[in-house]
């Protein structure tokens, strides 16, 4: 049985990368078609969804062995390379390339499919709103430019305030922006050693978004995509 939810819910919490914010899968794809052999099958945007949903779990294994997220870039990105054929000699590069736009305009700059309208239905509801996210420094412009501009009373990037997920203290850091108490908070987030463990750590509910359904035995609530969210609470 999953956790206990809180008797009333009055702030959402929300992680932006694989909740809010998709990987620029048609981005990626373009830079990485050149690098192809020509007997190498066409890049289907699907596949490269569901190697990032296997890079997200190398992630986690990495973080559960006490890393940080940041360290797994280049192998994050390694298991998407190989999944489609990338020859390895091409690799490295491509990750130079990705880091570097990641830096300049960013690579989680779209909005996940019925994001937006979620986000906008919660808001009718009366709930406070936020974002925690582990992030280089441009998450909120990142969210304005998705179509979330105006929806979030406060954005906390790990980059800016110098902590990241799971150490609680940035969790605090949003309830405290926001004149919140952890029981009638829950977080959404999609990485179980990062997200949820974190959300824990700061006594907050987490939801866990296992879209490809990777998860089907934990102890955590879960749900397939933000878009579920309302109905969730709806029955909380």
């Amino acid at each position: 049985m999953p956790p206990a939810w809180p008797e009333r819910v009055e702030t959402v919490l929300l992680d932006a990368g694989g909740v809010l914010l998709d990987l620029d899968f048609k981005y990626v794809r373009r830079l990485i078609e050149p690098r192809l052999e020509p007997s190498t099958p066409a890049i289907d945007e699907a596949q490269l969804g569901r190697l990032e949903a296997r890079a997200r779990q190398e992630v986690q294994r990495q973080v559960q062995a006490g890393g940080r997220m940041r360290d797994a870039w280049r192998d994050y990105f390694h298991i998407i390379l190989g999944g489609v054929h990338v020859p390895v000699a091409e690799q490295a590069g491509i990750i130079d390339s990705l880091w570097e736009a990641h830096r300049r305009f960013g690579l989680w700059t779209v909005a996940i499919e019925g994001a937006p309208q979620a986000v906008a239905e919660l808001r009718r509801r009366g709930l406070e709103l936020g974002v925690v996210s582990n992030a280089e420094g441009r998450v909120a412009m990142d969210l304005d430019s998705a179509g979330f501009e105006g929806m979030f009373t406060t954005v906390v990037d790990s980059h800016v305030v110098g902590v990241e997920k799971p150490d609680p203290r940035i969790f605090e850091i949003a309830l405290e922006r926001l004149g919140a108490e952890p029981e009638t908070t829950i977080y959404l987030g999609d990485v179980l050693a990062v997200d949820v463990e974190g959300a824990k750590s700061a006594r907050i509910t987490p939801v866990l978004v296992d879209l490809h359904g990777l998860y089907p035995s934990v102890d955590v609530r879960r749900i397939d995509s933000i878009r579920e969210l309302p109905a969730l609470l709806g029955d909380s």
